[in-house]
């Protein structure tokens, strides 16, 4: 083998190759630990990946979007709790007793706004609260410790702040609160009626006018603590209404804005009004009066509508002479088709007249259901192809009224549903109740309930001025109506007439002229057939001043409206409302295992 002699080695190459091993010198050695603690992250992912995999998925028959629960905390709010001019307006407040949920403590507060009175017109200027005449004329009697107090606030000499009552823990399920005002003698005259309900972020309502005569007002209340920002909407029958000084509305907390019609869109015979909530909630209310001249001829409040819907329900329609309005309106710009139904205590039927409405997209239109009607209590059932909004503006002579006797209005809405359908296994919702009646001896309270059926296709036949009954278990119609106009489609004496009645116990919790709940008595157990209305006159509680009166609704749904008639030398006096559930439970959300979200990376 040759021995060969290697190349020289450079002084610099020397150099860099001692630096090469110093740094391979230097590097640590591999640490155990840390290839350990890769392993357990590794091992903790794949378990969870596997949980996700293994977790049971709910069951069918609960909610996905979570757990009923009993509501924690309740807010009531009564727009105008005040009066003036000789009227006396009195606002009721309660627990209603026996609901989930009320076995834990709790605490309620009533209190007046001491925020003060906004225009609404975009000035800004606000009237501060009188809170002398708190102190002098508003001051609440009784108070609410337990399910089933009671409390009042009576007002006859001064306009007060909107007045709140807040309730948390045991005492909120059950919240409710209506305000009364009777005005016999200024040119308010009338018995006016509505439920104090909580803050929203919707409202809609259907009536009021800006006529020659008329009066509409629009109270929007913020009983929070944080601004609300907000817009109104109002339509006519000429569609929606170009009112630039409502979009924008501020209203500062604990404080009332009021918005006056005639100053927004004069001229207008009947309207809809959308309050939509940008930043916040308020409570909303809208108060409708009208005169002749110096004659009154009726005030009232409008009950706020349900949200818009294809199907819509009006009860109580009050029988007897005077006017009865249909008011519809559709909103967007989809013009809307709708049926019209009535459903008496004899049955229901189409009325000849108007089968059918048009209502061009935006427009209300007013349809007059006098003729139809036959002076019969009723509830309007309206089915579209478009969501809609309606109410019923009503005209009363009075009860047994005279040729001098003065007119009194009211008005009613599209109201929810109360109970739970038979397809459905929903129990929330099965209970409402009304408070502050009358159990004066010149009052009457009536209550109506109506368990709604599936519609029946119709097609009008020539003829008559009235549509035959639908229901197959109807009296034969009365000789003014026998001759039919319309002719129902299909089986007639199917479904419907098998299906059970909605069974409605009515109980009544009397409170005495010193303030104290009376002992209980039975329940009044009403038996409403499918596509009927049932009228309820409740008995006057005997040692009564007032009352509340509680429904609980079971095998099926209603909707219900009561009817309070007041007599009075000039005139009855007549207000009333549809019922709302009682606000009992929320659900509560609840987080359900997802695979997707087991591991966060790689």
């Amino acid at each position: 083998m040759s021995d060969e002699t290697s190349p020289p080695v450079s002084a610099d190459e020397r150099r860099r190759l001692r630096r090469r091993r110093t740094r391979a010198d230097a590097a640590p050695p591999p640490d155990p630990g840390a290839w350990r603690a890769v392993g357990i992250v590794a091992g903790i992912a794949a378990v969870l990946v596997i949980a996700g995999f293994l977790a049971p998925a709910p069951e069918a028959d609960q909610d996905a979007a979570g757990t009923v629960q009993p509501v924690d905390s309740s807010t009531a709010v009564c727009p105008e709790p005040g009066s003036v001019d000789g009227s006396r307006t009195t606002s009721s407040i309660t627990v209603v007793p026996g609901l989930p949920g009320q076995d834990r403590d709790g605490e309620a507060a009533i209190a007046y706004l001491e925020g003060g009175d906004g225009t609404g017109d975009g000035s800004g200027e606000t009237v501060p609260a009188d809170q002398g005449a708190v102190a002098a004329d508003g001051e609440p009697q009784g108070s609410l410790t337990q399910p089933g107090d009671v409390a009042q606030v009576v007002a006859e000499e001064s306009r007060l702040p909107a007045l709140e009552i807040r309730s948390v823990g045991g005492l909120a399920p059950g919240l409710v609160s209506a305000q009364t005002t009777q005005d016999s003698f200024s040119d308010g005259r009338g018995l006016s009626s509505q439920a104090c309900l909580g803050p929203d972020t919707t409202w809609w309502f259907v009536g009021g006018g800006s006529t020659a005569g008329r009066e509409s007002q629009l109270v929007l209340v913020n009983p929070e603590s944080t601004t609300a920002e907000l817009e109104v909407a109002i339509s006519g029958p000429d569609g929606d209404v170009s009112t630039p000084r409502l979009r924008g509305i501020v209203v500062e907390p604990r404080s009332r804005v009021v918005v006056r019609l005639s100053r927004e869109a004069p001229r207008l015979p009947a309207v809809t009004w959308r309050v939509t909530v940008r930043q916040g909630r308020v409570m909303a209310a809208v108060s409708d009066r009208e005169a002749d001249g110096f004659v009154p001829r009726g005030a009232d409040w409008i009950p706020a509508s349900v949200e818009p819907a294809t199907r819509v329900l009006i009860p109580g329609v009050i029988g007897g002479p005077g006017g009865r309005q249909l008011l519809v309106h559709a909103p967007g710009e989809l013009s809307a088709t709708v049926r019209v139904r009535l459903i008496t205590a004899a049955g229901s039927f189409v009325p000849a007249a108007t089968p059918e409405i048009e209502v061009p997209g935006g427009s209300v239109v007013a349809v007059d259901l006098d003729s139809a009607l036959q002076g019969d209590d009723a509830t309007v059932d309206l089915q579209s192809d478009q969501p809609i909004v309606a109410g019923v503006r009503q005209r009363h002579p009075g009860v047994e009224a005279t040729a001098g006797s003065l007119e009194e209005l009211s008005f009613t809405a599209g109201a929810a549903l109360i109970g739970t359908d038979a397809d459905s296994a929903n129990t929330t919702g099965n209970t409402a109740a009304v408070t502050g009646l009358s159990a004066e001896r010149s009052t009457g309270v009536t209550v109506w309930l109506t368990a709604p059926d599936d519609i029946i296709t119709i097609e009008r036949a020539p003829g008559g001025d009235m549509a035959d009954m639908e229901s197959p278990s109807a009296p034969e119609p009365s000789a003014a109506s026998a001759d039919p106009t319309t002719t129902p489609t299909g089986d007639t004496t199917a479904d419907d007439s098998a299906l059970a009645p909605v069974e409605v116990a009515l109980r009544i919790l009397a409170v005495s002229p010193e303030g104290q709940p009376l002992p209980a008595t039975d329940d009044i157990i009403v038996s409403v057939p499918r596509g009927r209305l049932v009228a309820v006159d409740i008995p006057r509680p005997e040692g009564a001043a007032w009352f509340t009166a509680v429904a609980t609704v079971s095998g099926g749904e209603v909707v219900i409206a009561h009817r309070v008639v007041r007599r009075n030398k000039d005139g009855s006096l007549v207000t009333g409302y549809p019922w709302r559930p009682l606000r009992t439970t929320v659900i509560v959300p609840r987080a359900v295992p997802s695979p997707g979200l087991a591991v966060t990376g790689s």
